[in-house]
């Protein structure tokens, strides 16, 4: 277990294309979403923490800082009440999340850490294809007025907190394209 890394799993979308059911709890080979997430990401994390509208047994639930504006408010909520350095984000309906994927997000983020050094990464993230997965990533808590920043200014898109905000970011250009697949509509459910 890394004690210096939590992570937050993002469950509370609206889900609209799944008539409002919460994607965290559909099944992908007999196990909810977010149990498989639990699986990979428990010996991983100090902590896991999860954004959701209502409480989920067994784990720390945070609540969007603003209601109705999408995954950066539970990002800013999880930053805020983030117990180590670092947090590993994940979108809550991504089945296919690896422990080599995660074991990588992590390890870059420690290793490209220096405290001491004014030029040390803020985040890494994961790109495909030359575009930001943004719910898939490691945000150093100081990252969070940048978020708040952002909220405040009503620019809510997540994937330009990764680019268009400075941050130093560490980017991982090869990750498995299957391991950062969502379900965005019952279709991805399949094999």
């Amino acid at each position: 277990m890394r004690r210096d890394v939590s992570a937050l799993i993002l469950a509370g979308g609206k889900a609209t294309r799944f008539g409002g059911a919460a994607k965290h709890e559909l099944l992908v080979d007999g196990q909810t979403i977010f149990s498989r997430q639990v699986a990979v990401l428990d010996s991983r994390v100090a902590e896991i923490l999860v954004s959701s509208p209502r409480d989920i047994a067994g784990y720390r639930t945070v609540r969007d800082s603003v209601d109705g504006i999408g995954p950066l408010a539970g990002i800013a909520a999880g930053l805020a009440a983030c117990r180590t350095a670092w947090l590993l984000v994940v979108a809550g309906d991504m089945p296919h999340i690896t422990g080599a994927l995660v074991d990588q997000l992590i390890a870059r983020a420690l290793a490209s850490h220096d405290p001491h050094a004014a030029d040390s990464v803020d985040a890494v993230g994961i790109r495909i294809d030359g575009l930001p997965e943004p719910l898939l990533c490691v945000l150093h808590t100081r990252t969070l007025p940048i978020v708040e920043r952002r909220i405040a200014g009503a620019d809510y898109k997540a994937s330009r907190l990764l680019t268009d905000e400075k941050l130093r970011v560490d980017w991982i250009e090869d990750a498995d394209r299957g391991a950062v697949r969502n379900v965005n509509s019952p279709e991805d459910l399949g094999p």
